[in-house]
């Protein structure tokens, strides 16, 4: 089975995300990774954020379910 056209319909060139090889040393990822790996923590013990990272996550999370009790409360027949 040979693939002469692409997704969009157009001729295939057949090369793809490895095209890149040559001229970076590797394909589309090897450039433009999915993720650093400074951001992630080596052990998986730890959260790399710290306390003010947790912190934020928590604020923001109490707002977003603070938030949408406000709205059920102030759309239901309790508010008046």
């Amino acid at each position: 089975m040979s693939v002469d056209i692409d997704a969009s319909g157009r001729k295939s060139t057949g090369k793809g995300v490895y095209q890149f090889v040559d001229k970076y040393g590797a394909n589309v990822d090897g450039y433009s990774p999915i993720y650093s790996p400074e951001e992630w923590s080596p052990t998986g013990d730890t959260y790399v954020g710290g306390t003010t990272g947790l912190l934020i996550w928590a604020v923001t999370l109490a707002g977003l379910l603070g938030g949408g009790a406000l709205l059920v409360y102030n759309t239901s027949a309790l508010a008046g």
